[in-house]
């Protein structure tokens, strides 16, 4: 319970010890001892530095309250005075924080002078607000797993001017009927972060009965991904100074001035779009030596959104949707895939997602762009805009992030075999009765057409060239739009790789010729420098690699050659004025 943590904390404050107290460490006071002359004081100022000082081991103690080293202070001056509940109202400001505190109990009350109570990241999950003393002002719960504003109802502090309830399990409609100037008379601070509010009107309306409230938290929150926010907010809160942290300004109200008439007209989801522009560095693909078969490579990518209905431009997305539970493996074998594409080793390029909150379900679906052929520049000029009406699926989405997927299709021609003569033979008869310049013409016109060489196309190959997560929290955090370009990393041609593994054998070997040649000097016995120099030489006659000075540069390293990149964004469609949002509404 929280008193019984109060209480470890304050005892720890050690009042009766050295060098607070009464004991042999400190002398007789004037009044006892009138003889004595400025021995005690001299004697307290002494101790007093010993709690003042920086490097003395009480000042980390009393970080918890501003009052515990004022109170150890009053413990070395005047120590009679600690006696019954003189303790408890010393104290106005108390942070428990990251304690483990899972109640708020009654025994809190007896902090009578409390103002300022901060809990945050404890396990607390009810707010009694009947065990809050009368005199609090500032009320902070952040990060705990309260998941209900039940307990508020029954007499909360009076004088309350800032509740902070961010990233705790709140967001119901129940919730919302607590806010009212009944109960929170002088509010002026709230911080709803981080919670599951949806519904932006009803919320808007209950925190409009709040007649002192200045401040407003609200990101995090699934309404905030909705394009009438934070216009529609600031318009009807007339009386907001600060949304998340930032300063109102006359210029956002004179932007969003007209948005709370249009509450009929504000609608409950997200528009997102996203845009895939160029890619950049894929190899080239290797040429065949012969003239057949025909090859032909066209890429594409793909990337991972919200399975809802969706409006779109140059889209083609797969008709299976998939959960986050069968992600990994489907990744995993794409980034073994990628391994050996790139020739680098597979371990380096695995991801984990334990957390990035696999345990949610989020339903998703692959969306790829139409395929293109193979340049030194790949114009995709993608555009698709998702409309969510999920915004608390939408949010956990971008708190997990998307995966982003290159892929690349090849595909393989032959020649179709001759066709067999299906005509049947002209009898003499009919041969005879035509003309011989009629059948002279025909000759000639089969003698000028050129043969027609049809192709047969085998199954298409496809292959997963890279595959890189993008990170989406950003949106939640009051951004509009993550623009990025994407780096994959270096991927290797065919033919690259060919010669990267022909030097790796040619490489294997030479140890072992090294050794030969070792062994051959030592049963020769001779050792003079000249023959070291003739053998050294002899060395590098046979293909040693030289020093990395004199070894010219090598263009195909990964080292020297161009990630593959896509240039990549995200952007969360927001209105700026209230005609823009009922055009976007006749729009729908």
């Amino acid at each position: 319970m929280l008193t019984s943590v109060i209480s470890k904390l304050i005892h720890s404050l050690c009042l009766e010890n050295y060098p607070c107290g009464r004991g042999s460490w400190h002398k007789p006071s004037l009044r006892e001892c009138e003889d004595l002359d400025d021995v005690t004081s001299e004697e307290e100022d002494a101790l007093l530095e010993l709690l003042r000082s920086p490097l003395s081991p009480w000042q980390e103690e009393g970080s918890w309250s501003p009052q515990a080293l004022a109170l150890r202070e009053l413990a070395v001056k005047t120590p009679e005075i600690l006696k019954g509940n003189f303790i408890y109202s010393f104290f106005t400001t108390l942070r428990i924080v990251d304690k483990g505190v899972f109640e708020i109990d009654q025994g809190l009350l007896i902090f009578s002078r409390l103002e300022e109570l901060v809990l945050s990241a404890n396990n607390i999950t009810e707010l009694p607000s009947g065990n809050l003393p009368k005199m609090l002002r500032v009320l902070e719960l952040y990060a705990n797993q309260i998941k209900s504003l039940k307990s508020v109802s029954t007499s909360p502090p009076p004088h309350l001017q800032h509740l902070g309830l961010g990233n705790n399990c709140l967001g119901s409609p129940e919730d919302i009927q607590y806010f009212t100037a009944d109960l929170w008379p002088q509010l002026r601070s709230l911080d709803l972060s981080w919670s599951g509010f949806t519904e932006q009107c009803v919320l808007v309306e209950a925190l409009s009965a709040l007649p002192h409230l200045q401040s407003l938290v609200l990101k995090g929150n699934p309404l905030t991904l909705t394009p009438s926010y934070p216009g529609f907010v600031l318009d009807s809160l007339f009386r907001l100074l600060y949304i998340d942290g930032r300063r109102v300004t006359p210029e956002d109200r004179l932007r969003f001035s007209g948005l709370a008439q249009l509450k009929g007209v504000v609608f409950e989801e997200a528009e997102v779009n996203v845009c895939i522009q160029k890619m950049k560095g894929v190899p080239s693909p290797a040429l065949p030596l012969d003239e057949f078969p025909v090859i032909s490579h066209s890429y594409s990518v793909s990337y991972e959104f919200l399975n809802q209905p969706q409006s779109q431009e140059n889209i083609h997305q797969t008709d299976v949707g998939y959960t986050s539970a069968n992600v990994p493996q489907n990744l995993q074998e794409q980034h073994e895939e990628v391994a050996s594409v790139s020739h680098l080793p597979a371990d380096l390029l695995k991801t984990s997602r334990k957390d990035q909150n696999t345990d949610l379900n989020i339903p998703v679906v692959l969306n790829s762009t139409l395929k293109q052929e193979w340049a030194e520049v790949i114009e995709f000029n993608y555009t698709t805009t998702h409309r969510i009406s999920d915004l608390s699926a939408l949010k956990n989405f971008f708190l997990r992030g998307l995966w982003l997927t290159v892929e690349e299709e090849k595909v393989l021609s032959w020649p179709a075999p001759p066709a067999e003569n299906a005509g049947t033979k002209a009898s003499a008869d009919k041969k005879g009765k035509e003309s011989t310049d009629t059948g002279q013409k025909l000759k000639d016109k089969k003698k000028k057409k050129e043969p027609v060489l049809n192709l047969i196309q085998e199954a298409p190959v496809r292959r997963t060239l890279s595959t890189v997560q993008v990170e989406l929290k950003d949106l939640l955090e009051g951004k509009d739009k993550i623009q990025m370009e994407c780096d994959l990393g270096v991927l290797l041609s065919e033919q690259n790789i060919r010669t990267t593994v022909t030097r790796e054998k040619e490489q294997s070997k030479k140890p072992k010729e090294d050794k030969k040649e070792d062994k051959k000097i030592k049963l020769s016995g001779d050792t003079t420098s000249s023959q070291r120099n003739i053998t050294s030489s002899k060395a590098k006659g046979k293909g040693w690699k030289e020093s990395e000075t004199d070894a010219p540069a090598d263009e195909s390293s990964p080292s020297n050659m161009e990630p593959l990149t896509v240039e990549f964004s995200v952007q969360l469609n927001k209105v700026l004025s209230a005609s823009q949002l009922s055009n976007l509404k006749t729009m729908k």
